[in-house]
């Protein structure tokens, strides 16, 4: 059994809780436990009551929407400190997306009802709360634009380039990310088929700004950064 550091030690290392003090954290712990899923574990479905949020402590989470013809868009990958079902404040209740852990992931979790009643009793956190709410807005407005302002190797491009930013550690060859994605995962990602990525894949590696295209994908940062340059062009 894997043994974590006290509650209150990952607590004061998430962005929303740095700047509470010791007391307010031990306060906090009575309310936020530990919860385990194996990879391939729904978190919650689309339609769920929004009643929790939760902090990633280690692991990763996949952020989906399923369609009524069964395709599902990946919106978003989560690592260690990530918060997500932050829409838990939205009027309709219900979740919008669907959470699912991608390998063993350990989160920690906060009822909706303590969440609010925690924002009210200190704003400074209502404020970074706001915060991470405006970035996750800003971040689905640019990927709404590169959708539009790109052709399918610039959405890859820019996907690979994110992922190499929040996942990503240098290997001899150049940024290894550190995810085990599908070409079929990538494609749920940019809005494309299988086979497109399979081709971009391939333009990118003769291009240099992929240098492996089978997971572990490992990228060249500046030729991507490069490749999207000249795509501006």
């Amino acid at each position: 059994m894997q043994e974590y550091p006290s509650l209150v030690w990952h607590l004061k290392n998430t962005q929303l809780f740095d700047d509470l003090s010791e007391d307010e954290l031990e306060q906090l712990t009575r309310l936020t436990p530990y919860r385990h899923y194996a990879a391939g574990d729904v978190i919650y479905h689309m339609e769920d009551p929004a009643d929790a949020l939760y902090f990633v402590r280690d692991g990763m989470v996949k952020i989906s929407v399923y369609f009524a013809n069964g395709k599902e868009m990946i919106l978003d990958l989560l690592g260690q400190y990530d918060i997500f079902g932050e829409l838990l404040l939205l009027e309709s209740e219900r979740r919008p997306n669907q959470a699912e852990a991608v390998k063993d992931t350990t989160l920690i979790v906060m009822p909706e009802s303590d969440f609010q009643r925690l924002l009210q009793e200190h704003p400074r956190i209502a404020m970074k709360f706001l915060k991470v709410m405006s970035t996750r807005l800003w971040q689905a407005q640019q990927w709404q634009a590169e959708v539009g302002a790109y052709d399918a190797p610039g959405r890859l491009a820019n996907l690979l380039l994110r992922l190499a930013g929040d996942f990503g550690h240098e290997v001899e060859r150049g940024t290894e990310i550190d995810l085990s994605l599908t070409q079929q995962d990538l494609a749920k990602m940019i809005g494309a088929t299988r086979e497109t990525v399979s081709h971009c894949l391939a333009r990118l590696l003769e291009y240099g700004a992929v240098r492996k295209r089978r997971t572990p994908i490992v990228v060249d940062v500046v030729a991507l950064e490069r490749f999207l340059d000249e795509a501006d062009a």
